[in-house]
């Protein structure tokens, strides 16, 4: 590794806020594949078995996490939410935040396409690098590291409209929970044509639980689930 490589690497680190005792697992864990079908010659190796096990340090860390900010979510909720946070495109988005795709090694050919900014290569990357960091210094170095660099977690008053589609959510909750299903009726239409406001009820076993409104009838229904849902999981329900 030349010095101008190190020097550009250890930019990363202070953006990281985390110094590798062995620099050569960052420089893998930015090493695209193709970059080695081209130049076998460098005796680097890709990043795939990297990318692996950093998917799976980080599916850990967010659930910790999950499991101490949001108390009252069922285990669908939970899994929900983590697939949520950790998908490709926050990943892709902390990625560029972190200015991995400047940085990424690949081939020729994957780079005149636009790898550098590829979403899927880009999360890709971030996670080899979360397991570099992992296999530097073990699992509690790398979730101080995560929390400090990951977005925040919203608040759980938030979570259904940030992370999850709380009709179906509410649906599986009633059907798992209370054996029966969700029903929505509209019971009014307001305003001009050009700016209705639609109101919907939401019924569970013929109980009128809320009602929702909006500038459609889906928004409607989605406000009563989403209020329904927050109403069953805090347990005030009669």
């Amino acid at each position: 590794m030349d010095k101008k490589r190190k020097q550009i690497l250890r930019e990363l680190e202070k953006k990281l806020n985390y110094r590798f005792r062995d620099i050569f697992l960052l420089e893998t864990a930015l090493t695209h594949s193709s970059y080695i079908n081209e130049n076998p010659q460098a005796g680097l190796s890709d990043n795939e078995r990297m990318e692996f096990l950093g998917d799976a340090v980080l599916g850990a860390v967010i659930s910790d996490l999950l499991l101490k900010k949001y108390a009252n979510f069922s285990e669908g909720m939970l899994s929900k939410t983590r697939a949520a946070a950790v998908n490709e495109k926050p990943l892709a988005q902390l990625a560029r935040k972190l200015d991995i795709g400047r940085i990424l090694l690949l081939g020729h050919g994957e780079e005149i396409s636009g790898g550098k900014t590829k979403d899927s290569l880009l999360a890709n990357a971030l996670e080899a690098v979360i397991a570099a960091i992992y296999l530097d210094s073990g699992y509690n170095r790398t979730k101080i590291i995560l929390e400090k660099i990951l977005d925040p977690l919203p608040e759980e008053d938030d979570i259904t409209t940030q992370y999850l589609d709380c009709k179906t959510e509410l649906q599986e909750f009633c059907q798992q929970r209370l054996k029966t299903i969700p029903v929505y009726s509209l019971t009014e239409t307001s305003g001009p044509d050009h700016a209705k406001i639609f109101t919907v009820q939401l019924k569970i076993a013929d109980i009128i639980l809320e009602t929702g409104s909006g500038r459609s009838k889906k928004e409607a229904e989605k406000q009563a689930a989403q209020k329904a849902l927050e109403k069953l999981l805090a347990g005030q329900t009669q």
